[in-house]
């Protein structure tokens, strides 16, 4: 144990180098504060490294010994809750699918053709086929009041129109998220082990 007084006398610089020479932990503090260059400019030598004994060998385990097997216990809440992680990712897909048919649907033959068809819409300039403007535009029927405004149907398969290409792009992006997302294990014990 290192004297508290040659301590402070170290810490105020009043100490002689032949104190910190025959005091390892004394060396070593002065070592921190003023640097190993200064301890060599006053002539302090660092003091020799004792070496250790080596640790006795390991030796096997006798027959008498058993070692149980490594059987980690997993709670029943953590299995529900890894087979979770993964609905996202094909909630995602699912949307991004569905949504991706509805706008390609509307580009090509038109959602109202649908509406016509199931009896929800019977306006004449959608399910009369003089008119066939059976397509929704989606930048102009966005609500309940837009969806009944004649501005709002056009006919099928003319130019894309931006709102198309929005809509279309957002439900492949849905798609290409599900897809890419991957459920993240830190570590194997997240799995159930295998009944055997």
């Amino acid at each position: 144990m290192t004297d508290p007084d040659a301590v402070r006398r170290l810490l105020s610089g009043e100490i002689n180098p032949e104190e910190i020479d025959g005091d390892s932990s004394l060396y070593s503090m002065a070592e921190r504060i003023y640097g190993s260059e200064a301890l060599e400019e006053m002539g302090v030598l660092a003091p020799e490294i004792s070496t250790h004994e080596p640790l006795p060998e390991a030796t096997p385990i006798t027959s008498d010994v058993s070692l149980p097997d490594f059987q980690p216990i997993i709670p029943l809440n953590k299995a529900m809750e890894s087979s979770k992680r993964g609905r996202p990712r094909y909630v995602l897909i699912m949307m991004g699918l569905f949504g991706s048919i509805f706008a390609l649907y509307n580009m090509v033959f038109g959602i109202g053709s649908v509406l016509c068809s199931t009896g929800v819409a019977d306006m004449r300039e959608i399910c009369n086929d003089d008119y066939g403007q059976t397509k929704l535009v989606f930048t102009e029927g966005y609500s309940w009041d837009g969806i009944h405004q004649i501005e709002s149907w056009v006919k099928p398969m003319g130019s894309p129109l931006l709102g198309d290409l929005i809509l279309l792009g957002l439900c492949l992006s849905l798609v290409v998220m599900g897809l890419v997302w991957r459920r993240r294990s830190v570590h194997l014990g997240d799995e159930l082990p295998l009944a055997g």
